[in-house]
């Protein structure tokens, strides 16, 4: 009897740890849609922001395999558990392909920020040049 009633609450758990990973996926789809709408009206900062909550749910997320996983050896999945996974499978699928795009989005404003600093490094260093080259010096009261 005890071992029934063991199975039957580590089904539930089970079932739960499943439910519980899909809505942290969907709180991670939710993110990686925001950020990649951020990312889209290049606000950079707003879309980092974002990926920072992502790591805590992915940590999330890792908790949850870990607990999943230890359970799998002394378990057999009914057919709503196998259904659950499923529905699991595809929020991930989802997951990675935001993560992709967004991914794609942030190294592209990487880049373009790194354009920026260097267009205005080389303005600043010319202004230095034209300025010590035409003459004008702090002796002569030119600014």
């Amino acid at each position: 009897m005890d071992s029934d009633r063991f199975m039957t609450s580590s089904k539930q758990n089970t079932k739960q740890l499943l439910q519980k990973k899909i809505q942290y996926l969907e709180s991670l789809i939710s993110n990686l849609k925001r950020e990649e709408e951020l990312l889209s009206y290049r606000d950079a900062d707003s879309a980092v922001k974002l990926e920072f909550k992502n790591e805590s749910l992915v940590k999330k997320l890792e908790e949850v395999d870990r607990e999943l996983w230890e359970r799998q050896e002394m378990e057999v999945y009914t057919e709503e558990e196998i259904a659950i996974s499923e529905t699991v499978f595809e929020r991930l699928d989802e997951a990675r392909n935001l993560q992709q795009k967004v991914q794609e989005l942030l190294v592209f404003e990487m880049n373009e920020s790194k354009k920026e600093f260097w267009e205005f490094s080389i303005k600043r260093r010319l202004k230095t040049h034209l300025m010590q080259s035409s003459g004008l010096s702090w002796t002569k009261n030119y600014c």
